[in-house]
């Protein structure tokens, strides 16, 4: 089995040079043309040989839902600076371009044993011996896949990313990539730790598995500025456009330390890598015969995969009239040899301009697996609410337990949007009205009522509430509900 492991990350690796050395044409979007991608920034420094732009966003939003809530009251009212961001991109002479991004405010969480403030540190590097077009991108960026997860937030006209969003959401990881053209044809691929942005240097034991492989490829006449810089409206519209990406991830987990690389992964999880949602996470070989999670010797390595496809049709009308539609699919699954889970997502979306308003409709669905739970080893702990658990390992007095989270039935989401631009996207205004049909409410008999939908962080992700912890209490239960939603977003940028 190590030499066909060996085998198959010496393909690997072949595969990925060969890639980077596909024949190019020129195209409209190349390395000296396409500026510092998207229309944000206020110069500082602009010489031949140098380009220095800060740039800045700030989101207020306002959010409130009716929940049928046995404790709490059934009307809410929140307010957060969700975001607030400042960054400097720039180009080194002709040698490369980059980008430097933090965020502050409410979304700067930190992690288990990471801080968070970081989002980009990359390089754009031309690789002009092989290809005109021909570029590495090193550091830490998003990762390139799923079009709503490409997509710059400030460039949204929708208050948040869809619950879609959570099954095929990436984030960002650091690793290097290849991108290049041939004509509209544009394509990526990349490889990455796996273990999520901003891990700390740390030297430890571990066993290797297959690296967090990603590539995107598809056809793009010039709806993107490039495959990393995606917008969700182009308020600058000035002929027809159309993208159609596939993309694909696989990775073989990286024992590491006491975890692996899944596992360190803190923040912006999707679902499928969340432990709150997948059991087999921190599985271990010894959990069926004492009960015991998994540890530095004991943690199976899993396998990882993502498909899908996405794009997006730009149709100009006039000079204050346009119409966009976006489409995206996207299925993974994880595996090991203690079960297999899967993940589905879908999302379909129609944006009407006029003038300085812009009238949005988005549907999106989010299907995930009949074995979605968490994993604990305290019996105590396990034994208090039998109605959701299963022991898998051990003895009463020292057992594993799974709670099933009944996740099962898909959840629906109804967003109509509409949002007013003062100055195109610099500064506006957005109001949504999303409505959640088949919502997982976590019911906690002392405290009150958590939605599942809702983005309420616990430690590891920004995308949905971990709170189906409180099924481990006894009373406390899950039950399936429609709720509406208002949202109002005041975002000014530079």
């Amino acid at each position: 089995m190590k030499g066909i492991e060996v085998k198959v990350k010496f393909f690997v690796v072949v595969a990925i040079m060969l890639l980077g050395l596909l024949p190019v044409s020129a195209w409209a979007g190349a390395w000296e043309d396409s500026g510092l991608w998207l229309k944000n920034g206020v110069p500082v420094v602009n010489t031949d040989e140098n380009k220095l732009d800060i740039y800045g966003r700030a989101q207020l939003s306002g959010t409130g839902e009716i929940v049928p809530d046995p404790k709490a009251g059934h009307q809410r009212v929140y307010l957060f600076l969700n975001e607030a961001r400042m960054g400097l991109k720039g180009q080194y002479e002709d040698a490369f371009k980059y980008d430097m991004q933090l965020d502050f405010g409410g979304e700067s969480i930190n992690g288990s044993n990471t801080n968070m403030s970081l989002l980009d540190m990359v390089a754009d590097i031309p690789l002009r011996v092989v290809g005109q077009n021909t570029i590495l991108k090193i550091g830490q960026f998003r990762v390139p896949y799923s079009r709503e997860g490409l997509t710059d937030e400030g460039y949204m006209d929708f208050t948040d990313p869809s619950i879609a969003n959570a099954a095929a959401f990436q984030g960002r990881d650091y690793g290097l990539a290849l991108m290049d053209n041939f004509g509209n044809i544009r394509g990526t691929v990349g490889t990455f730790t796996g273990g999520g942005r901003n891990v700390p240097q740390r030297y430890l034991p571990e066993t290797i598995g297959i690296p967090y492989l990603v590539a995107r490829v598809g056809y793009d006449d010039g709806a993107d500025v490039d495959i990393y810089h995606v917008v969700g409206t182009d308020r600058d519209l000035k002929r027809d456009s159309k993208a159609f990406y596939v993309n694909g991830i696989y990775m073989a987990d990286t024992r590491i330390g006491h975890s692996t690389a899944l596992g360190v992964h803190t923040i912006d999880d999707n679902l499928l890598i969340n432990p709150n949602y997948n059991p087999y996470l921190k599985w271990g070989d010894t959990t069926a015969s004492n009960g015991a999670l998994g540890s530095a010797t004991t943690l199976e390595r899993g396998q990882m995969f993502f498909l899908g496809t996405d794009g997006v049709v730009r149709h100009y009308i006039d000079a204050t009239h346009s119409l966009e539609t976006e489409y995206e699919g996207n299925w993974g699954g994880y595996q090991n040899r203690f079960g297999v889970i899967h993940i589905a997502s879908a999302r379909a979306q129609v944006q009407y301009k006029s003038g300085k308003f812009e009238f949005g409709l988005r549907y999106a669905i989010l299907s995930m697996d009949d074995n979605a739970g968490f994993i604990i080893g305290s019996a105590a702990a396990a034994a208090q609410n039998p109605a959701y658990a299963t022991k898998v390992g051990g003895t009463n007095a020292s057992g594993a337990y799974v709670y099933n989270e009944r996740m099962g039935t898909p959840i629906h989401e109804i967003t109509p949007s509409l949002t007013y631009h003062f100055k195109n996207d610099h500064l506006k205004v957005v109001a949504s009205l999303p409505l959640y049909l088949n919502a997982p409410l976590w019911i906690d008999n002392a405290d009150g009522t958590y939605v599942f939908t809702d983005p309420t962080p616990s430690g590891a992700t920004t995308l949905t509430t971990d709170e189906g912890s409180v099924l481990q209490t006894a009373g406390n239960s899950t039950v399936r509900r429609t709720i509406p939603e208002a949202r109002l977003m005041f975002q000014f940028q530079f």
